[in-house]
């Protein structure tokens, strides 16, 4: 048994010796050993390139296998020289003034080269105003008692526009009948044409305009915009006031300028535009009132608005003749009392007549009031609350006769 295990223990390993690559005069690994990272010994940053903070080793540029290193050393070696804090130099006391910064434009007389601008301090060109164009009529010119009225007309159709944002009651709703209908189906001819009746013969409804949705609303305000050269033709005052609730309302109830689209704002813009359109028809009539075959021209619908549009015709007065005696052989007391029926009848008409001249100049110069107050109310609201800012001009200017 010893033997045995003698022999076992001599027998040769079975695992491979390891090979060397070194050179044969025992030199080292060239191996590069691992480095920390340098700690910033104040703020405990660690740098993620180690040995860049060696300050005992010379800097070189030379070497191109430390190009990166060598590079940020230099930029490190040139940012070390300048100062931490930059300090600006004091100004010597009594040589110089304080600076005085302005904005107004240089008010020096222009130079020969540019004679219709000048250079401000900033070497900026600044062009004068066009003095041959100035707006008609200017905000700043509008009498105290039209500035108030457009001040409170702004604030009443902000109020009305936070009101029809609000949902009516339900039983409010129910209530609405067939007259006031809260949709306008696109396309469908036979629903613009009962709308067409209803915005002419029916006072427009809160709870109605509240449930109107955006389409419907634009659908309806279209309607509208083709009518109102026909109502105002029409001199009928009460059908004045009606289209003229029907505008408010509706234009209450449309989103916000930036809640619109393109094409939304486009309809919008079309109904201020025959607005002032109309309105400057009627300011050349009343210039020139003698001027005739002159029509208002209405693009879309093809009508056409006569100048003297608030002046309702006179009905002319009827004068009942007598009825002349056919029969020879009639009495005459049938003949005197022919001429006495005859007489009464035409004693009553100027009685009437008389009684009716007054109220229709009254009614004329109402209308005319009601037209002007309904064509200002919309380019007002549309060049204030929908960006077309340019049909404010066509206002008018209060005078004194309104």
């Amino acid at each position: 048994m010893p033997d045995k295990r003698k022999a076992a223990m001599a027998a040769p390993s079975s695992k491979r010796a390891r090979i060397s690559y070194d050179d044969e005069g025992g030199e080292k690994s060239s191996v590069t050993p691992h480095e920390k990272p340098y700690s910033h010994p104040i703020y405990g940053q660690k740098n993620a390139f180690p040995g860049l903070d060696d300050v005992s080793e010379e800097l070189c540029y030379d070497d191109a296998e430390d190009d990166g290193l060598g590079y940020l050393r230099m930029v490190r070696s040139e940012a070390s020289a300048l100062p931490s804090v930059f300090v600006a130099k004091t100004p010597k006391t009594g040589d110089t003034q304080p600076i005085r910064i302005s904005t107004a434009p240089d008010t020096k007389p222009p130079s020969a080269s540019f004679p219709h601008g000048f250079f401000d301090r900033e070497h900026a060109y600044v062009a004068p105003p066009d003095n041959k164009t100035t707006p008609s009529t200017p905000p700043s010119t509008y009498p105290e008692a039209q500035a108030c009225y457009y001040n409170l007309l702004r604030h009443r159709f902000l109020l009305l526009r936070s009101t029809l944002k609000c949902s009516p009651p339900a039983s409010v709703i129910a209530g609405l009948d067939d007259n006031h209908p809260i949709t306008l189906p696109r396309g469908v001819e036979a629903a613009r044409k009962e709308w067409r009746r209803l915005v002419m013969a029916v006072e427009p409804q809160m709870a109605q305009l509240a449930c109107m949705d955006q389409t419907s609303v634009l659908g309806v305000l279209q309607v509208m915009a083709r009518l109102i050269s026909e109502i105002l033709r029409g001199g009928d005052a009460e059908k004045i006031r009606r289209i003229g609730a029907w505008a408010w309302g509706l234009l209450g109830k449309c989103r916000e300028i930036g809640e619109l689209s393109t094409e939304e704002v486009g309809d919008i813009r079309d109904i201020g535009k025959r607005a002032a359109k109309i309105l400057e028809k009627i300011r050349e009539a009343e210039e020139n009132p003698h001027m005739e075959g002159e029509e208002m021209p209405d693009s879309d619908s093809g009508e056409d608005i006569q100048p003297e549009l608030v002046v309702p015709e006179e009905e002319p007065e009827e004068k009942t003749q007598p009825e002349p005696v056919n029969d020879a052989d009639a009495d005459m007391s049938d003949a005197i009392d022919s001429e006495l029926e005859a007489a009464k009848a035409r004693l009553q008409a100027k009685v009437q007549g008389s009684a009716e001249d007054e109220p229709a100049i009254a009614d004329q110069g109402g209308v005319a009031k009601q037209t002007r107050a309904l064509l200002d109310m919309i380019i007002t609201v549309t060049g204030e609350f929908f960006g077309q800012r340019d049909l404010l001009d066509s206002r008018e200017v209060w005078g004194s006769s309104v």
